[in-house]
């Protein structure tokens, strides 16, 4: 169970910040200039809490849920891109995500589970499964 704990914290912090920057601020991105019902940064544009900027926030919140979606793959035989999704979808209504009032509602959804599966996605090559 240790080692479980370890390989979880040790690739799944990362991995879990990088999707933050990686695949939700890209999706972000995509419903701004594409969708066009977004935005640019809307995130951005005040300081969060305790004084980070909000990217900076995220990044510390995704590298806890990188954590979390680490350690359910390593202990459930699940698959892990749905796990991933699934487990995005659920913490994306359970941290505060800041967007302007006019988003459409299935903005959020879309940004959480593309954060969870691109967590998910970037731990693949790692061979977290894996028992050495």
């Amino acid at each position: 169970m240790k080692e479980d704990f370890r390989r979880a914290l040790f690739y799944g912090v990362p991995c879990g910040a990088l999707a933050v920057i990686i695949f939700r601020d890209s999706t972000l991105f995509l419903l701004h200039h594409v969708a066009k019902v977004m935005p640019l940064a809307a995130y951005i544009q005040a300081a969060g809490p305790h004084g980070l900027p909000w990217l900076a926030w995220f990044c510390l919140l995704g590298a806890a849920g990188g954590f979390i979606i680490a350690l359910a793959l390593r202990l459930l035989p699940t698959p892990d891109l749905i796990t991933g999704a699934v487990m995005g979808l659920v913490a994306v209504y359970i941290v505060p995500q800041h967007l302007p009032r006019s988003t459409p509602p299935w903005v959020l959804p879309l940004i959480g589970s593309g954060w969870g599966w691109g967590t998910a996605f970037l731990l693949r090559p790692l061979a977290l499964r894996g028992r050495s």
